[in-house]
């Protein structure tokens, strides 16, 4: 059979960023992981993708959907100029909502289900010291938008070249829900949309300011998958890349189409239901050529 994919090997999965776009990986975990019965060694994942692979972890996808998609039909903008000078008032309503659906979502039965599963190691981002937090956060992000732009790699280097490190947290650590919520907040920490994040008493931010598709966060040896191994790690991105990379393990799978969602669109709920959809289509189409191994 042409194209056949060989999944049983894969022990890892690493869920990339993209805000609203990681609804893809939801609408795709909801159709795969079943039939995949995929027997994790653990999980990787940044900011958004972080939520989702929590959600996914703790059997409540089709909640959260239903959560995000309510909450976003009633937020009419996603600016609100009339705060701009109002002192404690937010100009983006985005961490506020953000923390909220966490709340509702991962509860306790949430965390305790994720703490029986696979470890899974989400991704921050700490600033360079040679810069002041201010200055960090504009030049990473001018140069990660930058790179993405001119060279749109799957692994960008500007946040590294800058002085950008990882660190990775697991999340089965987290002692409540809040601290959970919290540590996906610091994954997702992009100024101004969202408030300025700290995590063991020091600044963190957005993981995806070092790599948005975290793959150095899986500790395994390298597997030479271009001479025949079957992959050991499933990556899960939220955009269209021209050159996937190969080897090393891994298997890149992206959606099949550009996704019709902004990252911070909060007021269009239809959209992210339609990028859950084309995830479940998508992962059918894959399940379609895939070989799952009997457990």
């Amino acid at each position: 059979m042409k194209d056949v994919l060989d999944l049983s090997q894969v022990k890892h999965v690493v869920f990339a960023g993209g805000g609203n776009r990681c609804f893809w990986q939801a609408g795709f975990w909801s159709v795969a992981a079943e039939p995949l019965n995929l027997k994790l060694d653990s999980v990787v994942s940044v900011s958004a993708g972080a939520a989702i692979s929590c959600v996914a972890l703790a059997g409540k996808i089709e909640q959260t959907l239903d959560v995000v998609k309510k909450a976003t039909g009633s937020n009419i903008r996603n600016i609100r100029w009339e705060n701009l000078f109002r002192k404690g008032k937010r100009l983006f309503p985005h961490d506020e909502m953000y923390r909220e659906m966490l709340r509702e979502v991962l509860d306790d039965s949430a965390l305790a289900r994720i703490k029986l599963g696979p470890a899974n190691r989400i991704h921050l981002a700490r600033h360079p010291r040679w810069l002041t937090p201010r200055m960090a956060i504009m030049l990473g992000m001018c140069l990660y938008q930058l790179e993405k732009s001119l060279r749109h790699p799957v692994h960008p280097s500007a946040g590294k070249f800058l002085g950008f490190k990882s660190e990775f947290v697991d999340a089965k650590n987290c002692t409540s829900t809040e601290n959970l919520a919290e540590l996906i907040l610091s994954s997702s920490c992009t100024p101004p949309v969202t408030q300025l994040m700290r995590w063991g008493n020091r600044l963190s931010l957005d993981g995806g300011l070092v790599d948005n598709v975290p793959v150095h966060g899986v500790d395994m040896p390298v597997i030479p998958y271009d001479l025949g191994a079957p992959p050991n790690v499933l990556v899960l991105l939220t955009r269209c890349y021209r050159n996937l990379p190969q080897g090393g393990g891994r298997l890149y799978l992206q959606p099949s189409e550009r996704l019709p969602v902004s990252c911070w669109d909060y007021t269009n709920p239809a959209r992210i239901q339609a990028a859950f959809d084309l995830g479940r289509r998508d992962a059918e189409r894959v399940l379609k050529r895939t070989v799952i191994a009997a457990f």
